[in-house]
């Protein structure tokens, strides 16, 4: 060989050393593009011009400064009730409270306010990473095809509609992809199994803290979704199911305290006397759930709401955002046909194969036939547990957004020759953003709730250092700060000392179904009434009536006067709960150190495995 020659080598060798370094850092740089576009795109929406939020914001906001209230005066210690709101009611046994979620803790770091948009960009970058290891980790998928993937998952119209109008408990969703990557992530060594398997166990944890409420089965369907499709190719499924049964139980005892809680409170207000929305026929079901995968959410909502029956509650445009855009439908379609072309099967052929496709057939009908109305179907679903109460059925949209940003990535792996796949992707993933840069959000746009009061709330806490409480009950208020003065009405009466007799809190029902004001006047909290009871609620008696010898809705007596002070002025109070209470806490208390031996435990062991192969001798 000449030296012109072995230069020649050496300098493609080092050419193509330096293109696979640089490839490398391929998904951090598409993850850098995808984020400035996206928080471009969506930022203007948090809030929207001035301090205007979502209309749902009324109730989120509220909650989350109220949490900082009592973080202020309690650190993270259980904030079993609130006085701020319905004359005092539970909070972390309501399903939707999230004290110990990532909203609430960057509420308390940085703010109410900033706690809305950043929880979008965290949410967001965590569905990005958790769908590029997916693929990447489990499926086996090439570099741009987990960055399809990832960036398809990313701007989803699901999350960060919810998250605009301000339905905040949303987001734990992002968690799918994270779940199943740790339920299937191939691991030869058995500590870093049940390592993975109690960590997913966590994640399901976070479900239930973060106020993600019935939408915890639809996460865990999308995650089980997602194992049948890595069975068919050869997962593990003795292997997935350990973890997941490990996971479960870490998820349970994580979780026991809080599902207690929520079950006892629940019991005293079923959320059954709702109807059950649907589609008019099947096939307007398939359409619009193609079309919600696919189009803007006003778009489909006009689409949609004509062909509904069984509405009490005109769902209006955040229900309909699920779409990933034309792009991906069309790359979808296009893969699909050149996949018919490829005599080779999909999947291997077996009888465990044929038995995963008729269970992931089924499974793919679920929320078709959930959200289809029937007069038979509908009275069979309103007898189920957890299903019947549902406000929304269609809301179960979300375990195809996993299943079909994987399908797209996987249908990119077997059927588009190598050298287009950089191309593809880029160019779906482009267009995926300029959709959503000119997607219509007129509706959007126009919500009204105003933040500041909240805002300057948590100013004047900041300056002060110190939780006024709630002194009154009433229904409007007059709140000022500096040149800052405004009426307050609903839960922000609160932060003028308030509380909202006339709440709103969705347990209760959308319309205070089932709450009750009897008893109360407006005024003093504190001061006893003719029947010789105060004018407050008593929580307790939501939670665990028999144990505090009340009844629901119950005001505390003129006896429990000091116990009554120290709940509106945000400190602990003696209550009584139920012995299953106790053991719930014991167990969970017992999970938690055990989580964190178990991580401890961990740590060491790989920290020695890897001085052990650095230093073989």
């Amino acid at each position: 060989m000449t030296s012109d020659s072995r230069a020649q080598t050496v300098a493609a060798g080092s050419f193509a050393v330096a293109v696979d370094r640089y490839a490398g850092f391929a998904p951090a740089l598409a993850f850098a593009l995808l984020l400035v576009a996206y928080d471009t795109v969506f930022s203007a929406f948090f809030p929207v011009g001035g301090y205007r939020l979502g209309h749902d914001y009324a109730f989120v906001l509220p909650n989350l400064l109220d949490g900082i209230f009592w973080f202020k005066n309690n650190g993270l210690s259980v904030p079993w009730f609130s006085s701020a709101f319905c004359a005092g009611q539970p909070a972390f046994a309501d399903p939707q409270s999230a004290y110990y979620s990532l909203p609430q803790s960057l509420a308390i770091l940085l703010g109410p306010l900033f706690a809305t948009h950043g929880t979008l960009l965290v949410a967001v970058s965590l569905m990005y990473w958790g769908g590029f290891l997916l693929m990447r980790k489990v499926f086996g998928a090439g570099r741009n095809e987990a960055i399809l993937v990832a960036g398809l998952l990313m701007f989803n119209g699901f999350l960060p509609h919810r998250l605009i109008v301000g339905h905040m408990g949303f987001h734990g969703f992002v968690l799918v992809p994270w779940v199943a990557l740790l339920l299937l992530l191939p691991c030869r060594r058995r500590g870093n199994r049940i390592a993975a398997g109690v960590a997913a166990g966590a994640l399901m944890a976070y479900w239930v803290y973060s106020g993600l409420g019935t939408l915890i089965l639809a996460c865990a369907m999308a995650v089980l979704l997602l194992a049948i499709v890595r069975f068919l190719d050869g997962g593990s499924m003795r292997d997935a199911m350990a973890r997941a049964a490990l996971g479960g139980s870490v998820a349970a005892g994580l979780s026991a305290a809080k599902l207690v809680a929520t079950f006892s409170f629940m019991a005293q207000f079923p959320r059954d006397f709702y109807p059950l929305p649907g589609a008019s026929t099947v096939v307007d079901a398939l359409l619009m759930i193609g079309a919600g995968l696919v189009l803007p959410s006003q778009w489909v909502a006009a689409f949609g709401i004509p062909r509904l029956s069984n509405v009490m509650w005109t769902p209006e445009a955040h229900e309909w955002a699920y779409g990933f855009g034309v792009a991906a439908a069309l790359l979808a379609v296009i893969l699909s046909i050149g996949r018919l072309r490829i005599e080779r099967p999909v999947w291997p052929a077996s009888k465990r194969n044929r038995a995963l496709l008729a269970v992931l057939l089924l499974l793919l009908l679920w929320p078709l036939a959930y959200s289809t109305w029937h007069p038979a179907w509908n009275d069979f679903l309103k007898r189920l547990p957890l299903l019947g109460t549902a406000s929304f059925p269609l809301r179960w949209m979300i375990v195809y957004i996993p299943v079909a940003a994987v399908a797209t990535g996987l249908l990119m792996t077997r059927c588009a020759p190598a050298r287009w796949r950089i191309a593809a992707t880029a160019i779906c993933l482009l267009a995926t953003v300029l959709q959503s840069f000119v997607e219509p959000r007129q509706y959007y746009m126009s919500q009204g709730y105003d933040a500041r009061p909240v805002v300057i709330a948590n100013e004047l806490l900041d300056q002060r250092g110190s939780v006024s409480g709630i002194s009154s009950l009433g229904t409007t208020a007059v709140f000022s700060a500096g040149k800052f003065k405004t009426e307050l009405r609903g839960n922000d009466t609160f932060v003028a000392g308030m509380s909202q007799v006339y709440c709103y809190n969705p347990v209760f029902g959308y319309r205070l179904e089932k709450f009750s004001s009897a008893g109360l006047s407006v005024g003093n909290a504190l001061q006893v009434q003719g029947d010789g009871y105060l004018n407050l609620k008593n929580p307790a008696c939501y939670v665990f009536p028999a144990e505090n010898g009340c009844r629901p809705g119950d005001r505390f007596r003129a006896d429990q006067i000091d116990a009554a002070t120290a709940f509106a002025a945000y400190r602990p109070w003696p209550f009584a709960i139920s012995t299953v209470q106790r053991l719930a806490i014991v167990i969970t208390q017992g999970t938690l150190g055990g989580v964190f031996l178990a991580g401890l435990i961990w740590s060491g062991w790989r920290l020695r495995s890897r001085r052990t192969t650095a230093n073989p001798d």
